[in-house]
């Protein structure tokens, strides 16, 4: 019978078919990365979880010991796992798995497998544990200290195990979910117990499960539903012309006695053939955007059950094609007539869902796109801070019992290194909080009886460091400071009720009823002072959150010293990480002050402490404002090729339904805007009335979006009548 579709459907429809095949395979490794979270969110199964909520920091040394305590017995376990969130969408990029267990006998549920291929087992996990406390399962922080790698699922979150004390140091914070393994009733009873002592909650408080974490999956798989949706789309407007246009031909094989089925079958078979080749390589894409995973009959079944999917969906915009022709009466396909104004209703319909579809997603990107400005922002706000020098890592060295929480010797040899450079010129200590309204609540829950009245910045800072930010401190403050009075400073600009509170609350949480590990000069009197100041300087914020301020000028500040630090910060002098950290050094401070000679004096030499500059823990914020910007250009590009593919097959739809009669009115020198008035006016008001919605909606990006497209479209549409309608008259004149 011959080929009865154009060289250009043919390769069109065969591209589309293919990229049908190949998003299927996407939305399906999207799908099992969003099934592997919910797997690791209840993973170890059985466990008894533990919630511990409120607990300020200077309590976490102890809820660690008795956590420690547990999981070093033999089959006992704790693990946690924090989510990562992606600063731009909110999207989880990665999922920490902190575990605490007896090296030499983890229990068998530690192990985790996912689609029939084991992500870490139990030899792993007791290779981590013995392992020194940078080390992980899959990439952390950095590759070198990665012991055995994890099967990754492409755009869901990376999936790695530290160990517990590693979560917690570099997360900031004790609070969270714990799971506990192989505990019976009563050993549960004994730890609540032992938690209650050193959380102050109760053991109520630690079962009742945590509320109000929601993680969004992204925009990934929104974006890829509608690019399927609108390549589906595509194919069958493609399908649906190419059926029109063979409605005469049609009628010729009915003439001579040929099957109506036969045809129709013989005009899609390209698209049947090209189906069945997307199968084989829509299951190629998922195995490809799996690395690691063995090929399972899990995995098998999951590919081909995409592949299939995606096949029959271009079968299927094939067989609503192939409905037009089989649907037409001999005598109408003899004659060519068919329903036109309907065709040409639906098209048009197709065609303001196209551009209804580019505008809303304009608007629904309007956010992300702002935030992405935010997040650029951010990334240039730390530029003043780039040189400034962070914690990064150190060796477990000679300090086993330190870093399982059991002993304070390598916090205390931390402390005694800081105090003796403090004042040393390139050294300085900054470490920020922000307390917003739900933290003040679960304080008002009873972990304090005085409670600030309005969420505020805390800062904890040197007087080296407040002087290199033009802020300046009276001789006296200082020395009291250097005596051992905590000193704290507060804005002269609030009102008297709510200084007194944080007074008060100040107050409260500066008293320490236990004899702490590093005694501090403040230990002698317990003394605490206050003073005002005038709220004129702009101080950073030391925050990589986009959505919190980059510099405020009223903060609460302690003004902090080695002689008046209690526990809460004179252990944690050595936490790691840009918003974790309390010391900062410039570049020659920390060449002379972390060398091993100069170590050595304190201990700290088997440790390798390791300090690197803030602009490479920074350069992750710039990744990811280009990558999300490379994604929206991405979708946009795509919707507006889209719309103007959708406009070009109305536009050959059009001139093709009314063929004869466009090339008799032009040769009678109708203008083309006559001509093709109805496109026009399909093009113009679906244009302005996207113009309109955008500026109800208050989106500048969807308003400027929509105001291109329709200059675009204009000049697209003028080009494709003008063209059209000369193919038509040479068309008519050469018959």
């Amino acid at each position: 019978m011959g080929s009865l579709m154009s060289i250009w459907s043919k390769s069109l429809s065969a591209l589309l078919v293919v990229l049908i095949g190949a998003l299927a395979a996407v939305l399906l490794v999207v799908n099992q990365g969003n099934a592997l979270r919910e797997e690791v969110d209840q993973y170890p199964a059985g466990a008894t979880q533990v919630y511990v909520r409120g607990v300020s920091e200077d309590r976490a040394a102890g809820v660690l010991a008795v956590l420690s305590e547990f999981a070093a017995a033999d089959g006992h376990a704790v693990v946690r796992v924090d989510h990562e969130l992606g600063g731009v969408d909110d999207a989880l990029t990665s999922l920490r798995i902190g575990v605490a267990a007896n090296p030499q006998s983890p229990p068998p549920v530690l192990g985790l497998s996912f689609l029939g291929t084991s992500l870490f087992d139990t030899t792993g996990i007791s290779r981590l544990l013995a392992a020194d406390p940078a080390k992980s399962i899959g990439l952390d922080a950095n590759a070198a200290d990665v012991i055995a790698d994890t099967p990754e699922i492409t755009f869901a979150p990376r999936i790695t195990v530290v160990q517990l004390t590693r979560l917690i140091e570099t997360s900031g914070t004790i609070n969270g979910t714990y799971r506990l393994v192989g505990a019976d009733p009563a050993q549960v009873t004994e730890l609540l117990s032992a938690l209650e002592t050193t959380t102050g909650l109760s053991s109520d408080e630690l079962r009742t499960e945590l509320g109000g974490e929601s993680t969004d999956d992204g925009l990934i798989g929104v974006l890829l539903l509608g690019f399927l949706i609108a390549a589906a789309v595509l194919l069958l407007l493609l399908l649906l012309f190419e059926a029109l246009r063979s409605i005469r031909v049609l009628g010729v094989h009915v003439l001579v006695g040929k099957s109506t089925w036969r045809f129709t079958g013989a005009l899609f078979s390209p698209v049947i053939v090209t189906a069945a080749v997307a199968v084989v390589l829509s299951v190629a894409i998922t195995l490809a955007l799996m690395p690691g995973y063995a090929i399972t009959t899990d995995l098998l079944a999951a590919a081909g059950g995409a592949a299939a999917g995606g096949a029959a969906l271009a079968l299927a915009c094939a067989a609503i094609a192939g409905t037009v022709l089989v649907s037409v009466k001999p005598v109408d396909a003899i004659l060519g007539r068919f329903s036109k104004k309907l065709l040409l209703w639906a098209a048009s319909g197709i065609y303001v869902l196209a551009v209804a579809g580019f505008s809303t997603t304009f608007i629904f990107l309007d956010g992300p796109i702002r935030e992405a400005g935010t997040l650029a922002e951010v990334g240039r706000s730390w530029a003043s801070v780039a040189d400034q020098e962070i914690l990064y890592h150190e060796n477990i060295g000679d300090d086993q019992a330190s870093f399982t929480g059991q002993s304070t010797q390598h916090a205390h040899d931390f402390y005694d290194w800081y105090a003796s450079i403090a004042d040393k010129p390139g050294v300085s200590l900054i470490h920020t909080e922000y307390y917003g309204q739900e933290i003040l609540d679960q304080w008002s829950g009873g972990a304090y009886e005085s409670v600030p009245e309005q969420p505020f910045w805390y800062f904890a800072a040197s007087p080296s460091y407040l002087a290199s930010q033009g802020f300046e401190v009276s001789d006296d403050l200082l020395a009291r400071a250097r005596q051992g009075e905590r000193i704290f400073l507060i804005p002269d600009t609030w009102a008297a009720t709510t200084k007194s509170a944080m007074q008060a609350w100040l107050a409260e949480d500066s008293q320490i009823a236990y004899d702490p590990a590093i005694r501090t000069a403040y230990f002698d009197k317990q003394s605490v002072g206050f003073d005002e100041y005038s709220p004129t300087t702009s101080l950073f914020t030391w925050s990589a959150d986009p959505t919190r301020p980059q510099a405020v000028t009223d903060p609460v500040i302690l003004l902090s010293t080695p002689e008046n630090m209690i526990p809460s910060e004179s252990e944690s002098l050595n936490a790691v990480g840009l918003e974790n950290s309390y010391v900062k050094l410039s570049a020659t401070a920390a060449q002379n002050y972390t060398s091993s000679a100069f170590l050595t004096t304190f201990s700290l030499d088997d440790n390798n402490v390791e300090f690197l500059p803030a602009s490479e823990f920074v350069a992750g914020l710039t990744k990811t404002v280009q990558s999300v910007l490379q994604l929206f250009g991405g979708v946009i590009a795509f919707l507006g090729v889209f719309s103007l593919i959708v406009l070009l097959a109305l536009t050959r739809l059009f001139s093709t339904i009314y063929q004869e009669s466009l090339a008799v009115k032009r040769m009678l020198g109708y203008p083309l805007t006559r001509l093709f008035a109805p496109a026009i006016i399909t093009v113009g008001a679906t244009g302005m009335l996207a113009v309109i919605v955008a500026t109800l909606s208050h989106s500048r990006s969807a308003i400027i979006g929509n105001l291109i497209m329709l200059a675009l479209q204009a000049m697209f549409l003028a080009f494709l009548a003008r063209r059209s309608a000369r193919l038509q008259l040479s068309t008519a004149l050469k018959e």
